[in-house]
């Protein structure tokens, strides 16, 4: 199963395999992901792919000496549709869903039975494992395969652990072997009881009952075989050591039963998948259609974290402990993401949707923009990168103690205290006096990196045989960066200098100050000017800051970016190439690193303002000339990587 599930994921992971196979897909799935094998096709061909590191490395694995794999269309998938994930919760269960259309279920099954699979059971065209209660099933068009994690929580409530035959694993008791074998039988008979009439009935049921019906069927037709295999196991342990059945029996039998459940739950929870009907899946969800895009390689759906994290955490220890309720703060809220692989550059764009209260409050918090004076000191030239934010400070002190109240108040036995913390603290907190320090937009430049002379202390032995203290010179390779943040009142700054110049922790010279840290090779530079508190390591860009010399330089493009998104990174992979000493500090011996920056493009990522419910974030990296296209150079990446 393991090398089953392996190969299938290594082919949805190149080439992803609809008649619409998203109408396999649950209305109520939580998270839904699909990728267009058709779109990649049109990037890179079989032909291509089979002759590819990749695609031999998979034909190399999944071969062996009675079937030699000689294209990756040998294994039945149709490889010019679509493959979906889907995740799928409730209070007992969490889904893990993997759907992909078969073109030829002969090549299929042939595959599966080189991998030793020799019997399949098939009932009404749907095919299964014979004795093998794995969520695995496909059918003529289709391959299914479902994981199935029970939730922990489920299973404390006292009615399903006398339905399934679960014992207290709270404290160690003693049963003689008479009496826990009569009570282990006496429930599998009531379990073939419910059985019996459930079977029955499913032949009659539909709509939304039938789902419910027949997962009884299932988890409870297994519950009999567990627990007599359990009951078998404690009479060896009963026999062999004439022990108690004790709290660490209670867990294992406990473990049996309910791992047979979660296989059983998700062997049926894949036969509902196949026969599922458009008209009950998640093409009836509007905000799933809106997120769909025929251009892009790959898309992502999330409907609603807060759900996902209640169903997800609510049951876990930390959260019982300290009453932390992430569904509270991020109800309604979701995201969508699409992944465009272009001649020239690779795009995940992203938008996350918020709810209206939480909308209100981070409009509050982003609703400063980046200082344009920021521009005066940057020279693309020589930067390696940057990093751009704009917030507002009292707009994150006012809102963000609010969003936690959201999350702490339901603390079990803290709750109330949490929630008066947090006011005592907006009270106490002079918001508006803290956001004149610091307004909260900053920019941060990686403007090189270069080589100093540090001094360092070491210990030697001298001449005497004594322990002596030596200075020691030696020449580091360290970044130059500077950090750039707004301040309307510097009266506090001033008084902090004030202080450390007269305790001799800070030095004043060419117009700005310098704190030498001990035992650091990093010298970091300060000075205040034209309502910019400036922090940087380089002496000759501060003396430039300083004397009013600096040479800017901006492109239109980096005006844009930093002055109309709430947040931006951009990496300049050709300084980045440039200025780093790859070989001097001993990060790579293979040339890999060297390659891989030679070679790369332009990467940059931006959070745009928030515009109604919505922020929409970018992450792009370009792709070299002397590729085709983004999904071309991916696979020369990896190839070049893992050789």
């Amino acid at each position: 199963m393991k090398k089953l599930v392996c190969s299938m994921m290594l082919c949805v992971s190149v080439f992803a395999v609809a008649q619409n196979t998203s109408s396999k897909i649950p209305s109520d799935a939580s998270i839904v992901a699909t990728i267009k094998g058709g779109n990649l096709l049109q990037l890179m061909s079989v032909e291509e792919m089979n002759s590819s590191f990749i695609g031999n490395e998979i034909l190399k694995e999944l071969s062996n000496s009675d079937s030699q794999k000689t294209s990756i269309e040998d294994f039945g998938f149709d490889l010019n549709n679509s493959a979906h994930y889907f995740l799928q919760t409730n209070d007992s269960i969490t889904y893990n869903a993997f759907i992909m259309p078969i073109k030829d279920v002969n090549k299929f099954e042939s595959f599966i039975k080189d991998e030793g699979r020799n019997e399949f059971i098939n009932e009404n065209g749907l095919r299964s494992f014979k004795d093998k209660n794995e969520g695995v099933v496909w059918s003529d068009s289709v391959f299914i395969v479902v994981e199935g994690t029970v939730n922990e929580m489920y299973f404390q409530d006292e009615t399903v652990m006398q339905r399934h035959g679960l014992q207290s694993e709270n404290d160690g008791y003693e049963q003689s072997e008479v009496d826990y074998a009569t009570e282990v039988v006496e429930s599998a008979g009531d379990v073939y009881e419910v059985e019996e009439t459930v079977v029955e009935s499913t032949e009659i049921m539909e709509g939304e009952a039938e789902e419910t019906v027949v997962e009884v069927v299932y988890e409870e037709v297994e519950i009999e075989e567990t627990v007599i295999e359990s009951t078998e196991d404690y009479e060896e342990d009963y026999n062999d050591n004439n022990s108690t059945y004790n709290y660490y029996d209670a867990y294992n039998d406990n473990y049996t039963i309910k791992r047979a459940l979660s296989k059983s739950w998700s062997l049926l929870k894949a036969k509902q998948i196949a026969t599922q009907t458009a008209d009950r899946s998640i093409l009836k969800n509007k905000s799933y259609l809106k997120s769909l895009d025929d251009k892009a390689e790959a898309t992502l759906w999330i409907n609603d974290f807060g759900q996902l994290y209640t169903n997800l955490f609510a049951g876990m220890y930390f959260n019982e402990l300290g009453g932390f309720d992430l569904g509270a703060m991020y109800a309604n809220n979701g995201l969508n993401a699409k992944l465009f692989l272009e001649n020239d550059k690779m795009m995940l764009s992203s938008t996350y949707i918020m709810s209206d209260d939480m909308a209100k409050s981070y409009k509050k918090m982003t609703s400063r923009k980046l200082n344009k004076k920021f521009l005066n000191y940057v020279n693309e030239d020589r930067m390696i990168g940057y990093m751009s934010s704009a917030m507002d400070t009292k707009g994150m002190l006012d809102e963000y103690p609010k969003l936690m109240k959201s999350i702490y108040k339901n603390m079990p036995y803290y709750g109330e205290e949490a929630v008066l913390a947090l006011d005592l603290f907006s009270l106490l907190l002079d918001e508006e006096a803290v956001s004149e320090v610091l307004q909260g937009d900053m920019l941060f430049l990686l403007s090189g990196i270069s080589k100093q002379e540090v001094t360092y202390t070491t210990y030697e032995y001298n001449d005497d045989y004594e322990y002596v203290e030596v200075e020691k010179t030696k020449t580091e390779t360290l970044p130059d960066f500077l950090l750039m943040a707004s301040s309307e009142d510097t009266s506090l700054l001033n008084k902090v200098i004030d202080y450390t110049m007269n305790k001799e922790m800070v030095t004043f010279d060419n117009g700005f100050y310098t704190f030498k840290a001990p035992r650091s090779p990093f010298s970091i530079h300060f000075l205040i000017k034209n309502d910019i508190v400036f922090l940087g390591t380089s002496e000759v860009e501060m003396r430039k800051i300083a004397s009013g010399t600096f040479d800017a330089k901006v492109s239109s493009d980096h005006k844009k970016r930093m002055l109309s998104n709430n947040y931006s990174l951009f990496v300049s992979a050709e300084q980045l190439a440039a200025q780093l000493p790859i070989e001097e500090m001993g990060l790579d011996r293979s040339g890999k690193l060297e390659w891989f920056l030679n070679t790369s493009e332009d990467a940059y990522v931006t959070a745009s303002k928030i515009k109604g419910n919505t922020v929409n974030t970018e992450m792009v990296i370009g792709v070299p000339a002397t590729e085709d296209n983004a999904l071309k150079y991916i696979f020369s990446i990896i190839e070049k990587l893992a050789k």
